[in-house]
């Protein structure tokens, strides 16, 4: 007969399964470095602070995420900014050559800058980020701009000798029509906008139908299409002089787009930094709460190897005992 009762067996095996699921935890915990993989395994105050916490990471993230996507289409914004007005720059040279008064030499040379700038600053508008048109604002799924081919195509133009003033009537009455060389909408779409933290909005992009774009296509155009002859100079002179004023406004007004635009730029790097910081302490203050002590890990593994060894050898000796064996 055996001296070992069945409700003994039972609490041994119990005691046996416990240390067994201890030592998997302790295993866990040693490759993971994590106090627990559940919140179960945390006590309650920790528990609700670790939640907590995670969510704050999880909203910071997620504007970091908004400022490094919106960050592109600034960018790329800036970049199509500042090529136009160094395009503009240029055309502003060759309106001031053109006041020498050499224009039977001269002429020629703006005709061909103009008509190759305007397919550039077409295509300028026409810009991209991860698919979407940046110069057309909320409407980003329109080509802001009209292909060039086209809108050359639909200007008709009347001769240098008929004067100067049907020649500006005839450009400022097309390009006054927005429809005749862009698909921007009217009213306007709304400005892009992106939240940059709670509560806190930015708006950016510009119009492909702005004045400042509208004055530069005005000159552009008036000029490639300038059939100069002998005997136009009058005329001629006072087309550049026009050019000039247009140009030297528009100018100003688009380097204060790439100012603005750099402002925004700045915002964003600066609420990203913040945003980084923020992270930086709630990843810090969560692994406080999820990580064990290494040390700590391995020398509970280590006690409790020990204890289910002493518990199979105590389980072997008490499982083999008999009556004969007892006394």
């Amino acid at each position: 007969m055996r001296i070992a009762t069945v409700t003994q067996n039972l609490r041994i095996d119990n005691s046996i399964t416990s240390i067994q699921r201890q030592i998997a935890d302790a295993q866990l915990q040693i490759s993971t470095g994590k106090l627990s993989q559940v919140y179960s395994g945390y006590e309650g105050p920790d528990v609700r602070l670790m939640i907590n916490l995670k969510e704050q990471r999880t909203s910071v993230d997620s504007y970091v995420t908004t400022i490094k996507n919106t960050q592109v289409k600034t960018k790329t914004i800036d970049a199509s900014l500042v090529t136009f007005t160094d395009i503009v720059q240029d055309l502003r040279k060759k309106l001031y050559e053109q006041v020498e008064g050499l224009y039977d030499n001269s002429a020629l040379a703006l005709q061909t800058f103009a008509n190759s700038a305007i397919d550039q600053l077409t295509n300028l508008l026409n810009q991209t980020a991860d698919g979407k048109y940046l110069f057309n604002g909320t409407d980003t799924d329109a080509q802001p701009m009209i292909d060039a081919a086209t809108t050359k195509g639909a200007y008709v133009q009347p001769a240098l000798s008929g004067g100067f003033a049907g020649v500006t009537a005839a450009v400022t009455t097309f390009f006054g029509t927005d429809t005749n060389w862009n698909n921007v909408t009217t009213p306007a779409p709304g400005s892009l906008q992106a939240r940059i933290d709670e509560g806190v909005d930015v708006s950016f992009g510009e119009l492909a139908n702005d004045d400042a774009f509208e004055e530069v296509f005005e000159v552009m155009y008036a000029f490639a299409n300038v059939n100069f002859q002998t005997g136009d100079d009058a005329n001629y002179e006072q087309l550049v002089n026009w050019g000039i004023g247009k140009v030297e406004a528009a100018f100003g007004l688009i380097n204060d787009m790439v100012g603005q635009n750099g402002v925004i730029s700045a915002q964003m790097q600066t609420r990203e930094a913040a945003h980084n910081d923020s992270l930086t302490l709630l990843e810090t203050q969560i692994l406080d709460i999820e990580e064990i002590d290494p040390y700590e890990a391995v020398s509970k593994f280590q006690t409790l190897q020990a204890q289910l060894e002493a518990s199979f050898q105590t389980t072997s000796v008490l499982r083999g005992l008999s009556l004969t064996r007892y006394l």
